[in-house]
């Protein structure tokens, strides 16, 4: 059976990279009494993936991955033995059985939260936005193998406002065709004003991921009810 699993990652294991995080959970599952099924053939591996790949440095609070797991297990079971393994930073949030032939998380990613926030100086304002809101194209270069490419920021996101002083609240595609990165949409903002994002220490935090369900509405990939 396939499952679900939301988990938390931060403080200072947010600098431990995707394929590091992946050999971690594969040793946590190993420490435990879940039965886990692994792949067929040669050279057998976890059956595990990944929603999306979370940065270092970056810190995330609504990070997923499935797993599939024998028909016995149940979510929590497994949510409370992997929580008994995890180190400081790492949490299991919820844990749920997903439906035949249900989406994989890395195929579903349609959209995700982010905040940026600001350590010293902080170029967010008011004014900002509203230039933001205003302008018809806030635009970045994009450099792809087949040569640089101008993309409209403003194309992919969904939502877009100050959540504090120093913290900015992004919600934006995040699917496999037009993934926007938040360093890209800052740097795009930024040059409304004429700033340099190199002139702006700031810090990532990825709040939530979403798929979209049969209505063609955005929800968090840990809600299956469609």
């Amino acid at each position: 059976m396939k499952y679900r699993v939301k988990f938390t990652k931060h403080g200072v294991i947010k600098y431990i990279g995707h394929l590091d995080l992946l050999r971690y959970f594969q040793k946590a599952f190993r420490r435990t009494d879940v039965e886990t099924i692994y792949s067929k053939g040669f050279s057998p591996h976890m059956m595990m993936s990944f929603a999306s790949p979370l940065g270092v440095g970056m810190e995330g609070y609504g990070e997923y991955f499935d797993v599939e797991l024998g028909e016995n297990e149940t979510p929590e079971s497994v949510k409370e033995q992997l929580n008994a393994q995890m180190a400081e930073g790492i949490e299991i949030v919820d844990v749920i059985v997903l439906p035949d032939n249900f989406g994989n998380a890395m195929a579903s990613v349609a959209a995700s939260d982010y905040e940026l926030e600001f350590y010293r100086d902080n170029p967010l304002s008011p004014e900002l936005i509203e230039a933001y809101n205003n302008a018809p194209a806030v635009t970045f270069i994009k450099n792809l193998k087949s040569g640089d490419i101008t993309v409209n920021a403003k194309e992919f996101v969904y939502e877009l406002y100050l959540k504090e002083e120093n913290v900015l609240f992004a919600r934006v595609d995040s699917s496999s065709m037009n993934n926007l990165r938040p360093a890209s949409l800052l740097q795009a903002m930024l040059a409304l004003e004429g700033k340099d994002i190199n002139d702006y220490p700031f810090h990532i935090v990825r709040k939530e991921l979403y798929r979209r369900n049969n209505k063609g509405n955005l929800v968090p990939l840990g809600d299956i009810n469609d």
